[in-house]
């Protein structure tokens, strides 16, 4: 069996399963393109370990695609098409613990206020989008692939779609997002010239992430916000979805809500496919031990 015929096959059979698996597709199609289209058998850990150590990953990414490519080649030999696993050592230094940027408030307007026109994306485009992130959680992916007829205006729901074409996802959505995006899509009708894209650039065509990270690296500069964690000075955009759900939570601290019983509503909310990922924000969310705190000292 070949190298693609075996990426191929796993890959169905994870989505058959349910599992979200572009990303993991993505990192094994890159080893594919290193290591060759050869037999599934002849890979070699030194190939593996070629690829994994030549594109400049930082330590997590390191360690979540040896994760993806272990867990493919351990499939193929609980199903005896390999005699043994071809995987090299892992690294010694264990991947950074998750610690995205969270913008407060006073960033977030500071944020807006750095945008600047381009020859490539309209102001009015890069607020809206940066808008609909923040206010939804929703990826970058999602965003990008936002249709107009994904809308629901007088019910303020819009349907997210997924990238190879599974079940989408339904979120409400605040008066205040429907009503931005409502005010966007009718000025910007005139660049869509029969496409249903709601974000476009300034020629019409569909945006790209490389172009929305570039300027979001040069706003997050203008507006003097940098992180002192990271393999960036600047925040990156997803950090926009991490800070919702981490401001959803602190919301829900203060109106006295149990976080744990309220993971679920936002994990479905965000699309996370298990518990896990939810369960992450928590430690960014020290409000949540203030009432506790005061419990004990009360009672001391």
């Amino acid at each position: 069996m070949r190298f693609s015929t075996a990426i191929a096959k796993y890959a169905a059979w994870k989505r058959v399963r349910g599992v979200r698996f572009a990303r993991a597709a993505g990192a094994l199609k890159a080893l594919l393109g290193s290591a060759g289209d050869g037999p599934l058998k002849n890979v070699t850990p030194k190939q593996i370990s070629t690829y994994l150590n030549g594109s400049r990953m930082s330590p997590y990414t390191w360690w979540r695609e040896y994760q993806v490519i272990r867990c493919f080649f351990q499939f193929w030999v609980s199903r005896n098409k390999l005699p043994r696993l071809p995987m090299p050592p892992p690294q010694a230094v264990l991947p950074p613990p998750f610690r995205p940027y969270i913008f407060s408030r006073v960033e977030l307007i500071r944020l807006l206020l750095a945008i600047e026109r381009t020859p490539v994306i309209d102001p009015m485009t890069m607020r809206t989008f940066l808008l609909f992130i923040y206010g939804t959680g929703a990826r970058v992916y999602e965003a990008i692939s936002l249709r107009v007829s994904d809308i629901n205006f007088p019910n303020k729901l819009v349907s997210l779609r997924r990238p190879d074409g599974g079940q989408r996802r339904v979120l409400p959505i605040s008066r205040t997002l429907r009503n931005t995006l409502d005010l966007y899509v009718q000025s910007s009708a005139t660049l869509r010239k029969g496409t249903d894209l709601v974000f476009l650039t300034n020629s019409s065509k569909r945006l790209s992430y490389c172009t929305l990270r570039y300027n979001f690296v040069r706003m997050c500069a203008r507006a003097r916000i940098r992180q002192e964690h990271g393999h960036s000075p600047t925040p990156g955009i997803y950090d926009l979805r991490h800070t919702f759900a981490v401001h959803v939570m602190e919301a829900w601290v203060r109106q006295g809500k149990d976080l744990r019983q309220m993971l679920p509503v936002l994990s479905g909310y965000m699309g996370h496919a298990i518990m896990t990922s939810t369960e992450r924000y928590l430690r960014l969310v020290p409000e949540r031990f203030v009432k506790p705190l005061s419990t004990l000292q009360s009672s001391a």
